[in-house]
């Protein structure tokens, strides 16, 4: 039976032009995609957003298409961070 691989570790910043603000996370994940995914949960659970009860329209709609969510975050930067060193593999 093999080992399971946990993926990568993903380094991600989150930039919120509302807020002003730039935070970063570190995920691991097998693919950007799901580190994406993990990150926007992340940034989710630290800065919740209280949508408004209107409809959204047609601006607010092609803007999320952009990659930005109701919440204003938006992914900046993602990179892969090199393996950590295992020091019982010399």
């Amino acid at each position: 039976m093999g080992t399971v691989d946990i993926g990568v570790t993903w380094r991600l910043q989150f930039y919120s032009e509302r807020r002003g603000a730039l935070t970063r996370y570190e995920v691991q994940a097998p693919t950007a995609a799901a580190a994406h995914a993990l990150g926007r949960k992340a940034v989710r659970a630290a800065h919740p957003f209280a949508a408004a009860g209107r409809r959204e329209g047609l601006f607010e709609r092609a803007r999320r298409s952009g990659g930005e969510d109701d919440d204003g975050w938006v992914l900046y930067r993602i990179e892969r961070l090199p393996d950590a060193v295992n020091p019982t593999s010399k």
